[in-house]
């Protein structure tokens, strides 16, 4: 009588199998089996968080329209085709401008 663990042959592999499909089930019940492109499942952000996102997105944008003011004075001073007496001057000039 041959027992199952006669021939280790055939067990090997069935055990690999077994294996294999144990991952790729788990694989696909955690969302993790869509590759590099895809966006995992769980990227829900808290209401908690959304607040501090919003105000950190307002922030950037304050700070960005802020830097974008200050490239426009700096061409201005560059491109004026006049020769000012004191760049501080001309930059105060500017600035008062606005």
């Amino acid at each position: 009588m041959f027992g199952p663990f006669d021939n280790p042959g055939i067990i090997i592999p069935v055990v690999a199998i077994l294996a294999w499909a144990a991952i790729a089930i788990a694989k696909i019940k955690s969302g993790a089996d869509h590759g590099w492109h895809h966006k995992p499942r769980n990227m829900h952000v808290p209401p908690m968080f959304e607040k501090m996102l919003e105000k950190a997105m307002e922030e950037r944008d304050a700070e960005i329209k802020n830097l974008r003011e200050r490239i426009e004075v700096l061409e201005k001073i560059v491109t004026d085709s006049h020769a000012s007496v004191s760049l501080a001057s001309e930059i105060d000039k500017l600035r008062d401008a606005k």
